[in-house]
């Protein structure tokens, strides 16, 4: 028999800290790792194509197999074997949204997982549009699935090797507020890992890859039911029940971050290899014992709410990205539930913060009240730009179909309906977008008015000086309103890129383009009794095409 001190000193201990250590070492790991990457393509001007998730759309509608295809591949099968460990220890947007629960909890907010049965669909719908809907699409369309293919370095969407690092990422602000939203916002007001569980389309195909792996948490000894494993779990899994229930843990949402195994006081589980849980059967409910936490009236208003924000965000100003206004989507729907609460109980209590007490909106309450309704506004403000911006550019592509076919009345039609629609966007929007300046600038060429095309391509020209292409349009334009000197000192601008050697010109058919004002200069100046400047004109058209030669 042993000594129970013995015992005693050679039972496990559990170590609550001892996974969460190393899962935040590798997470900090992969953030320095992509420091690197983007430091290498700065300093060399070309490297490895990004490793995101996202590049997996494109190689949907292209075939072009790219190094993010390939890592989702590899992260497909490891999740089809191992389960979700690549959530919790290699995704960005887990690390984020852990950061900041940590915040929280470091002023003692606990960001416990919320459950609402519309919001946990919700990265479903959004893998079925992102991923499935397109190519069904297609083939109602009578085209043929995409074959893959590598493309070559040379390509404007290379395989493997870029010079266009973010070609498919958003720029910084937008990031920043992706990061914002759907790091912190999210997790505030639906608790850890809320992105993961309520808008992450890719977090939904892992969830069911995770249903025929066979690596899962299991019970490798005595349990004591103790419920000490699910307190701990950040994704808010039933892991005791699930434990006792089946032997292991079977909920798709278990990302495998070991916690649970590490704050075992028994040292009771463990990860093994199993049954898959797609082949486990469940009563029905058994999946979630916790009562949701959002009523039947409660889940249609955040339904509602969701799909109303992201049919106004999304591709906003042509910046709005498909992830973030799902982000916005759910963190405006579980506002709008807690809104609700706040004007039917007499009492609520939300993250430690009274905001209604006997009947009496507390202050804090005012508080949630105020950013419902700025939530509101701007929702619906965004859905009004967002209608015009979709009728604009439908507008605009019925508009460029009849100029090719030279329907002089359906030109007319539809660049009024274009106009409209565009310059209601560029009235009442918060930015004005360069497209829609572009835009703009093409239609009122058509219009009744074609001397607005100078101010949108002014415009156009302010946000990005480099836009040879509007430049020249520019030129052309200002040259028929014999405004030469200024058409000159726009056409000067854009040479230099023109003579540049083939394939450095960033614009096709510049040096071409270029001739073309050139001789129209030449011709106006030539009219007007200036043969000097013309023959200056005629001689910088062969300067142009012999540097181009060389």
């Amino acid at each position: 028999m042993t000594p129970p001190a013995l015992a005693a000193r050679s039972a496990p201990r559990s170590d609550p800290q001892r996974y969460s250590r190393w899962r935040a070492t590798v997470l900090i790991g992969v953030h320095v790792l992509i420091g690197l990457h983007i430091a290498h393509w700065m300093i060399a001007g070309r490297s490895l194509a990004p490793l995101e998730l996202n590049e997996l759309m494109y190689t949907l509608e292209a075939g072009i197999v790219t190094a993010g295809f390939l890592l989702m591949a590899a992260v497909a099968l490891s999740v089809a074997v191992f389960g979700r460990f690549f959530c919790s220890w290699a995704c960005h947007m887990l690390a984020l949204q852990d950061l900041a629960a940590w915040l929280l909890a470091r002023v003692g907010i606990s960001a416990k997982p919320v459950r609402s049965r519309v919001l946990r669909v919700a990265p479903f719908v959004a893998l079925f549009y992102m991923f499935v809907w397109p190519q069904l699409a297609r083939l109602a369309r009578g085209e043929p699935l995409p074959r893959l293919r590598v493309a070559s370095s040379s390509e404007p969407w290379s395989s493997f090797v870029t010079e266009d690092f973010w070609r498919n990422l958003p720029g910084p602000w937008i990031a920043g507020l992706t990061f914002a939203i759907c790091g912190f916002a999210i997790v505030y007001l639906l608790g850890s890992r809320a992105f993961c569980a309520n808008a992450c389309p890719y977090g939904a195909a892992f969830g069911l890859l995770d249903r025929i792996a066979p690596g899962r948490i299991v019970a490798k000894g005595d349990c004591t039911n103790c419920g000490m494993c699910t307190a701990v779990c950040q994704s808010g899994v039933r892991v005791h029940e699930e434990v006792q229930r089946f032997g292991k843990v079977v909920d798709a949402n278990c990302l495998k971050d070991m916690d649970c195994v590490a704050v075992c006081p028994e040292q009771a589980l463990g990860f093994g290899f199993r049954v898959p849980a797609i082949f486990v059967r469940k009563e029905r409910g058994a999946e979630d014992r916790s009562p949701s936490r959002a009523s039947l009236a409660e889940d249609l208003l955040a339904g509602t709410v969701a799909i109303a924000t992201l049919l106004a965000f999304r591709g906003l100003y042509d910046a709005v990205p498909f992830l973030m206004s799902l982000g916005l989507g759910v963190t405006f729907a579980w506002l709008a539930v807690l809104t609700r609460r706040l004007m039917t109980r007499d009492h609520m209590v939300f993250r430690g913060l009274t905001l209604r007490r006997g009947g009496h909106i507390a202050p804090a309450g005012r508080v949630l009240g105020g950013l419902a309704a700025a939530a509101g506004l701007l929702t619906l403000h965004s859905g009004f730009v967002r209608y015009h911006e979709y009728r604009g550019d439908l507008a605009y592509q019925d508009t460029r179909i009849a100029v090719q076919r030279r329907d002089a009345a359906a030109v007319r039609q539809h660049v009024q309906d274009a106009i409209a629609h565009l310059e209601t966007c560029a009235s009442y929007g918060l930015l004005v977008p360069i497209e829609v300046d572009r835009r703009l600038a093409d239609v009122h060429a058509y219009g009744p008015s074609p001397e607005r095309t100078l101010i949108h391509l002014g415009r156009v020209l302010d946000a990005d000086p480099a836009a040879h292409e509007a430049r020249l349009r520019r030129c052309f334009r200002l040259i028929h309103d014999g405004r030469l000197d200024e058409a000159e000192r726009d056409l000067a601008l854009v040479d230099t890129a023109a003579a540049a050697p083939p394939g450095r010109a960033k614009e096709d058919g510049l040096l071409a383009h270029c001739v073309l004002a050139h001789e129209r200069l030449a011709a106006a100046h030539a009219a007007s009794g200036q043969d000097g400047r013309a023959l200056e004109h005629r001689r910088r058209i062969e300067s142009l095409r012999a540097a181009r030669s060389q």
